[in-house]
């Protein structure tokens, strides 16, 4: 399946396809560690292009407005973003080393969980982010144990 360049998206959402939009895209579409705001920014850099701190801030929220990009707000953690957007996956976080990884939604279609009571809201979205730690702190973990009965 072909790929669709960063301003073919950004004029399909109705935005103007200015220079940081798409290398901020671009660099989303290729991230999978759903990077923090900073972590854009160097990676917008790396690839030659400026960008201010408050631009890339302006960029991010503008694409998600235009459902190009998802923010994600965990407790505790910088605002992160990703551009896997429209099928309501949830989200691996470690407690330690803060990876987030994406894993699909467990019961099919949005919102995938209902409420057990919804208070007249037309839910529409369900975010569910598990917590626990991923393989490598997992592996620490046990060996610190082990070091400490020793």
């Amino acid at each position: 399946m072909p790929t669709v360049a960063p301003e073919e998206r950004l004029r399909a959402a109705g935005l103007r396809a200015t220079g940081p939009r798409s290398v901020v895209l671009g660099v989303l579409t290729e991230a999978s560690d759903h990077p923090r705001v900073d972590q854009v920014i160097e990676r917008v850099r790396a690839r030659g292009a400026r960008i201010s701190i408050q631009a890339a801030y302006d960029v991010c929220e503008a694409l998600r407005r235009a459902g190009l990009a998802r923010r994600i707000e965990l407790p505790g953690s910088s605002t992160r973003y990703e551009a896997r957007v429209g099928d309501n996956h949830h989200h691996l976080v470690c407690r330690a080393c803060g990876v987030t990884v994406d894993v699909a939604c467990a019961a099919g279609a949005a919102p995938c969980l209902e409420p057990s009571t919804a208070h007249g809201f037309a839910v529409d979205e369900a975010e569910v982010t598990y917590w626990g730690l991923c393989p490598a702190c997992h592996h620490e973990h046990d060996h610190d144990g082990e070091e400490s009965h020793g």
